[in-house]
Formats: C-alpha cells, sequence, structure tokens
C-alpha cells in the first residue's frame, strides 16, 4: 500500500506540472539508501548549499524557488554526517517537478533524472561525451601516479598523446552540439567559456540565435561584454579599470601604472590555482630583487571576496591585489584581458603600453621573460 501511495504522488506531481509550478519540486526515491540519509543540493559554481532533505526509506523531497533559471546543482548524500564517495548526482533544473530514481548503484551518471527540459538538454549534451570524459580521467589518474618516474618516461609520453586525441575529440563533440542546438543552456556555457576561441562575428552570430531569456543570464553578460569590449594586445595601451583592493579603498590601476618610473606586472591570478601559488613565492623575492624597476599588482579572478581575502593571508601577498564584484558579474575585466586561464601576466612600460603577455607559470620564468628589469635603473 504504501509503494502505491509513494507511486500515486508521483502521478499527482506530474499532473501538477501541467498547471506551472511556482517553484521546484525535486521528489525522489533511491533503493538502498541507509535511513535518516541526509541529502544536500550544491551550487555548482559557488558551492553554497541550495537545499537539503532527508531520506527515509529512500524517498525525499526538496521544494524551494530558483531567482533564475536553470541552476547547475550538485547533489550529495550523507551518511551520519560523512560523505561517501561516488554518491552524488549532477542536475540542470529550473523551476519545473523533478523525479529521481534509481539505486545507489547508479551514483555518480545513472540516476534517472526526469521532468525537466534543461536536464534533457544537458544530459543531449553530456551523453555523447561520456565514455570520453571517463576515459580522460583515468588517464589522468595514471599519469599523476606514474609522475616524473624516469622508468615511464615513454609510456607518459604516449599516454599524453591519447589525453590530447580525447581533448580533440571532446573538443568536437562540444562544438557540434553548439552550433545544432544553439539556443539551449548548455550552449550558452559552452560559448562563454570558448568565445575567444571564435571571431566576434561568429560569437555574435551563436549569441544572437539565443532567446532573450538565455542572453540576459549570468553566463551571457561576459559574451556581450567580449562583443562590446577591443580586447587588449601587445603593443596597445593598458587598459584602465577600478578595483578593490585588501585594504578595502576603490583604486584604479592607472594609480600604479608608471608610478616611481617603473614598469608593471599585471598578474591574473586566483585563489585555488596551482601554479598561482607557486608564482607568489617567486615574486614575494622579486619584491626585493626587482624593487627599483618593478611594481607588482595582481588582480583576483575569484567568484567571493571571502575566497579572495583568505588566498592572501595563506600565500603573504606583499603586494598590491585587486578584486572587483563587477567583474564577477560581467566579466568588465577579464574579458577584454583574454583571460582563459591563470596564471597570466602583462608587462606595461611606464608610459602604460602592453610590452609582454605571459601564459602560465614555470621555475626560472620571471629571470628568462623580465630578468633584464631586475633593478634596473
Amino acid at each position: 500500500m504504501k509503494i502505491q501511495i509513494w507511486i500515486g504522488s508521483l502521478l499527482a506531481l506530474g499532473m501538477f506540472a501541467c498547471g506551472g509550478p511556482k517553484g521546484y519540486v525535486i521528489q525522489g526515491e533511491i533503493t538502498g539508501l541507509p535511513d535518516s540519509t541526509k541529502l544536500l543540493l550544491y551550487h555548482s559554481e559557488s558551492g553554497t548549499i541550495m537545499d537539503s532533505a532527508w531520506a527515509v526509506g529512500g524517498r525525499f523531497q526538496m521544494k524551494g524557488f530558483f531567482e533564475e533559471e536553470p541552476q547547475s546543482l550538485r547533489m550529495d548524500a550523507k551518511v551520519n554526517g560523512k560523505e561517501i564517495r561516488d554518491w552524488y548526482q549532477i542536475m540542470v533544473i529550473g523551476n519545473e517537478n523533478v523525479v529521481v530514481t534509481g539505486d545507489t548503484l547508479d551514483f555518480p551518471t545513472q540516476l534517472n533524472v526526469s521532468g525537466s527540459k534543461y536536464q534533457e538538454q544537458w544530459m543531449e549534451f553530456t551523453s555523447p561525451r561520456l565514455t570520453s570524459l571517463q576515459e580522460r580521467d583515468s588517464l589522468l589518474v595514471l599519469i599523476l601516479k606514474l609522475g616524473d618516474d624516469p622508468q615511464h618516461e615513454t609510456e607518459v609520453k604516449s599516454m599524453m598523446q591519447q589525453l590530447s586525441a580525447l581533448d580533440r575529440r571532446l573538443d568536437s563533440l562540444e562544438e557540434n552540439y553548439l552550433f545544432t542546438h544553439t539556443d539551449t543552456y548548455p550552449s550558452l556555457q559552452y560559448l562563454s567559456s570558448k568565445m575567444y576561441a571564435y571571431s566576434k562575428d561568429t560569437v555574435k552570430m551563436l549569441f544572437d540565435r539565443m532567446s532573450p531569456e538565455l542572453q540576459n543570464r549570468k553566463d551571457g553578460k561576459p559574451i556581450r561584454t567580449y562583443l562590446e569590449t577591443e580586447s587588449v594586445s601587445v603593443g596597445d595601451p593598458f587598459m584602465d579599470f577600478e578595483a578593490e583592493d585588501q585594504n578595502g579603498n576603490r583604486v584604479r590601476l592607472s594609480d600604479f601604472v608608471g608610478k616611481d618610473g617603473k614598469y608593471l606586472l599585471l598578474d591574473f591570478t586566483r585563489a585555488g590555482c596551482g601554479p598561482c601559488i607557486q608564482a607568489n613565492k617567486e615574486m614575494r623575492e622579486m619584491v626585493d630583487t626587482y624593487s627599483d624597476s618593478l611594481q607588482i599588482v595582481s588582480f583576483s579572478i575569484d567568484n567571493h571576496k571571502e575566497v579572495w581575502l583568505k588566498s592572501l593571508q595563506r600565500d603573504s601577498i606583499c603586494w598590491p591585489s585587486l578584486w572587483s564584484a563587477e567583474n564577477v558579474d560581467r566579466g568588465i575585466i577579464t574579458v577584454p584581458y583574454e583571460i582563459r586561464s591563470t596564471p597570466r601576466f602583462f608587462v606595461i612600460d611606464p608610459q602604460g603600453k602592453v610590452i609582454k603577455k605571459i601564459r602560465g607559470y614555470g621555475k626560472g620564468m620571471f629571470d628568462k621573460e623580465i630578468g633584464w628589469l631586475k633593478n634596473k635603473e
């Protein structure tokens, strides 16, 4: 009888969906969940907890409202307060009636998520890539495990070639989806991350194919900025911007450019970026060795101010570090500087001209790239 009531509630939920729900309802039944398992719904990008529910007999329900839809979410299962490895599910849903069914053996990719048009779009985007993504993950684990061991140099080189081939295949599949399913949320996310790979005419053509609802999402704002702003290239004057420094002051990049006749190293960084942390260590030494000729200014692309500020303490940053909420919202700084990854460095001369762009970091890189500036008089 209980099972019949549960099935009936799912049918009722489907009927209610026809009337247009005011918010989201996630109703699920996952067999194998221990009693009183807690399900936590996280925002995929920020890690913020959006909702939670206790599962009793494997059944649970969540209700709420999204200000913007769809939302990219991750649902994690905790048993006795501990997360179980691979017991999670990625969902892309809006204010819809969603049903999640399956077994714990179906985590993390085989649970059935129905009732969401956005999830259907996401699965259509993801499914052709799934085998390649899993193979790529396995290769990365092996490459990291073998590391720099000279005995496995040939094997690692072969695996790196396989990795490159997989990346090309994934790029091809993603690009094909973008051009054939342009007016979808996955395509908006993909275009936002890959827009620098296309001409502005192509980006505009694709963006114009998207609905106003998609264009006006947070993901669409950097694309608008890209279409409306000229990129900064070597030989160009630097692009000025306003931001907040670590002391809470509003400053402009122009406050530092050419100050005391020095060159400026503009460093785009991120708290969770390993090479950025390594670069910070060398830059701390450069504050003294390049003191007569170089001013360092960092700009954090972190989405959250608190994450940026904590990283400054962790890395003992002793030069100006900047952050901007406007950049998080619209990419008004990172888009013109075409920041696709971190770290990324721009060398600006005392007259304000960009004379060098440096991508990534390796030990001794600064001596190689700008060693001629060391205590330049």
